[in-house]
């Protein structure tokens, strides 16, 4: 396979699988089970730390700092708070299967009785699961390993949004190889994120707990190491964010050989399934939309 199908076959799986296997961040059916843990209220949680523990629940009973370390970019005293309050209500096993729970309810609504999904899943799934079992179990993917030693549900919707979760914290676990890698440190590469995404500086990174005051010392990091002038990535900067996608893609190559010749397929299968995602605003946007930065 050559860089360029690489490359187009790996950015086109993460934004297809994202929104499926992401949806239960956003899903009110999982904030309604972790609220039954005794994590939040109703409809969303009242604090951070259903997000931290759900998440991180596949390493077990983890403590924050091993749990921050999974994450990568996140503020690691805002995670590790989190997990305390997190563990001192409830454990990982049931947030696990709180998790499950929200994540097919949810996902079940959404696709409702379309016969093109319905028809579709059995396959997707097949495809994915054998992609996704070609991945080396290990070699620094804490969060892919974590997931991938619970099993599968056994139901066609969990085992479907089971194998999108796993290879979406693939890519996840391949990109903080890269960007550490390349030099950086997590609030520089969200930053670099924002220049990347051409989103408004300092508006992202702030959702991963870091203050003013770390954020413009990063800032400032970035500009000394010649990756941006002023508030613009430099043409250096771009170089190595460029780098890092591409390292990330790279990472994935046994999971795109794995799926071969039948990507194309897996693609038309999935497609309508993360498009009734995005219509029911169970994931913020379309992943796609960034696609064009990417190149």
């Amino acid at each position: 396979m050559n860089d360029d199908r690489l490359r187009l076959v790996a950015r086109t799986l993460r934004d297809l699988a994202e929104p499926i296997g992401a949806n239960v961040y956003f899903a009110p059916e999982a904030y309604a089970a972790y609220a039954e843990c005794g994590l939040g209220g109703e409809g969303r949680p009242s604090s951070t730390s259903a997000y931290f523990a759900s998440r991180g629940a596949c390493l077990g009973q983890a403590p924050g700092p091993v749990v921050a370390a999974a994450f990568g970019v996140f503020k690691p005293a805002v995670v590790t708070a989190a997990i305390d309050e997190a563990w001192a209500t409830t454990d990982a096993a049931t947030l696990l299967a709180a998790r499950e729970r929200g994540a097919v309810a949810s996902l079940t609504r959404i696709f409702g009785d379309d016969p093109t999904i319905a028809a579709g899943i059995p396959r997707a799934t097949e495809l994915l699961r054998r992609a996704t079992d070609a991945a080396p179990a290990g070699e620094a993917r804490a969060l892919f390993s974590g997931l991938r030693s619970l099993g599968f549900p056994g139901t066609p919707i969990g085992d479907l949004w089971r194998v999108c979760d796993l290879t979406r914290e693939h890519r996840g676990d391949s990109h903080i190889i890269a960007w550490v890698g390349c030099g950086l440190d997590p609030v520089q590469a969200m930053i670099s994120t924002e220049l990347w995404w051409r989103l408004p500086l300092r508006s992202y990174v702030r959702t991963r707990g870091w203050t003013e005051e770390e954020i413009d010392a990063a800032l400032e990091r970035c500009r000394a190491a010649g990756w941006m002038d002023g508030d613009e990535f430099t043409p250096a900067g771009e170089a190595i964010r460029a780098e890092i996608e591409w390292t990330t893609d790279r990472q994935e190559r046994p999971i795109i050989e794995a799926l071969g010749d039948d990507a194309d397929e897996l693609f038309s299968l999935l497609a309508p399934m993360t498009a009734a995602v995005v219509q029911a605003k169970g994931y913020p946007g379309d992943p796609a939309d960034r696609t064009r930065y990417d190149q």
